[in-house]
């Protein structure tokens, strides 16, 4: 007779299903596992997200205060700054008399003395001077060229409307002097 040993196939069976659940176990252990962890990532994630956007609340909260405490203050600056730009605005578009005046008398040599400036027409500017002497007249009248010729100043050109004497001796002229645009600013 033959003995056949079935037992020995069968553990073999039994062990290559066994091993087929182990790994399918194992796998999926794995996955639970990977999930879990990715879940407790993103629920701590979460927490963390929640504290700081808490924490950024209670300051808001806190500039918000400060500002409704420090409100009258702040209308005060606002006011005040208001009020700094306008004076700006109007030093910027004011006439500016005292840089002409200083222009004017640099010009002006020795023995020649302003007697009046008048700013009425608009772009001119008519001067009245008294000149002791002839050579201070040739002196003014050399120190005008000079300066027509010389870098633009305050005035782009300079004419003498008319010059006369007078019972005392003085020399009475008056000149116009021709603003340039763009001067005084």
């Amino acid at each position: 007779m033959i003995k056949i040993n079935l037992l020995g196939k069968k553990r073999r069976e039994s062990r290559g299903k066994n091993m087929i659940y182990i790994a399918l176990l194992t796998t999926f252990i794995a996955f639970t596992l990977y999930f879990l962890g990715v879940s407790i990532f993103v629920v701590v994630k979460l927490a963390w997200i929640k504290a700081d956007q808490v924490r950024v609340d209670r300051e808001a909260e806190a500039v918000s205060k400060e500002l409704t405490d420090n409100n009258e203050l702040l209308k005060r600056f606002v006011l005040s700054k208001f009020i700094l730009g306008k004076i700006e605005s109007l030093n910027v578009a004011k006439f500016h008399y005292k840089e002409y005046l200083d222009q004017l008398v640099g010009l002006l040599p020795e023995g020649v003395a302003l007697r009046n400036v008048d700013f009425s027409n608009k772009g001119w500017v008519s001067v009245s001077t008294s000149i002791s002497s002839m050579r201070s007249l040739k002196l003014l009248e050399t120190t005008l060229a000079s300066a027509e010729k010389r870098v633009p100043t305050t005035f782009s050109s300079v004419f003498f409307e008319r010059v006369l004497r007078d019972k005392t001796g003085l020399y009475n002229a008056k000149l116009q002097f021709e603003i340039t645009k763009d001067a005084g600013k």
